[in-house]
């Protein structure tokens, strides 16, 4: 089973709406997609 639940086309849809990318003010997020699935992981189980 593949870890990563979201396709790369998804990620690129969702990206922009995400805080915390590199391109803005203040402190940003390590690996903002791992982040996402994570919550996906926590969700699912």
């Amino acid at each position: 089973m593949d870890r990563l639940v979201l396709s790369d086309a998804a990620w690129e849809r969702m990206a922009p709406l995400i805080i915390g990318r590199p391109d803005q003010k203040g402190s940003t997020g390590r690996d903002n997609r791992m982040f996402v699935e994570g919550v996906l992981w926590i969700v699912r189980t």
